[in-house]
């Protein structure tokens, strides 16, 4: 789908021969099925911002919903409540799984869906140049084309904030948090994001404290680079924590 920011839905529509109610009901068509599987949910309702991109250019991106591993990962991550993934740079990792989180919260009533990093600094991030995981959740956010259409009751005004996005109208809140066990006990969480978990001191204590998200159908998301610690205890299978 063309960027939203330099081609407006009337040009879509030129450029598609569509007309209003052809367009309307191919977005209503693709939105249903993105509803029922987060792939098509990154494939046409999902915008990055590449903060490498060329100066005079527009930094909204597709999200790069084709690369074979980003499939693959997305199929993984629905089959398995417990996740460990060590990543390289270009992976476009933290996107995605800030884009799930997303899609997860906005397709399913009465989520809390957490997403921790070692400071809150970094979990907030900063949405104006896609930094840290709630920030990227806040670009998709902001950015889904249609949106006005897609999610008619959603309103940045009642539903943005510093640390959260509350969705009022469905019950669902994303919320950005600090490492450590202390907020993830105090709350049985639908999905927990601990972003760049090998460098969280507290990290084996926050996935402790997970097990009740995990045992309770939820998800547990260790995501990271390399990193001597209790995440890569995690990742080599010799952290014990009872999760089943």
């Amino acid at each position: 789908m063309p960027s939203m920011q330099t081609t407006s839905p009337l040009a879509i529509r030129q450029r598609w021969g569509m007309s209003r109610r052809v367009e309307v009901q191919r977005v209503r068509a693709r939105w249903e099925w993105a509803r029922r599987d987060p792939i098509p949910f990154l494939r046409w309702f999902t915008w990055t911002l590449d903060q490498h991109a060329p100066e005079g250019t527009d930094p909204l991106r597709p999200f790069p919903w084709q690369r074979p591993h980003i499939q693959t990962i997305v199929r993984i991550w629905q089959h398995n409540r417990l996740l460990s993934i060590r990543k390289s740079r270009q992976m476009v990792m933290t996107w995605l799984f800030a884009a799930l989180s997303l899609w997860d919260a906005l397709v399913h009533k009465g989520k809390l869906i957490m997403l921790q990093s070692k400071r809150l600094e970094d979990a907030v991030g900063d949405e104006s140049s896609g930094d840290g995981p709630l920030g990227r959740a806040k670009v998709v956010l902001n950015n889904i084309p249609y949106r006005e259409m897609v999610l008619p009751w959603y309103d940045p005004r009642k539903h943005k904030r510093e640390t959260r996005l509350v969705f009022k109208p469905i019950h669902s809140t994303i919320w950005a948090i600090p490492q450590g066990a202390h907020v993830i006990r105090q709350r049985t969480a639908s999905g927990i994001l601990s972003d760049e978990s090998h460098f969280q001191d507290e990290f084996g204590n926050a996935y402790a404290a997970s097990a009740p998200c995990i045992r309770g159908g939820g998800w547990f998301v260790s995501l990271s680079t390399a990193h001597p610690g209790a995440a890569n205890d995690l990742h080599e299978d010799r952290l014990d924590v009872d999760t089943a």
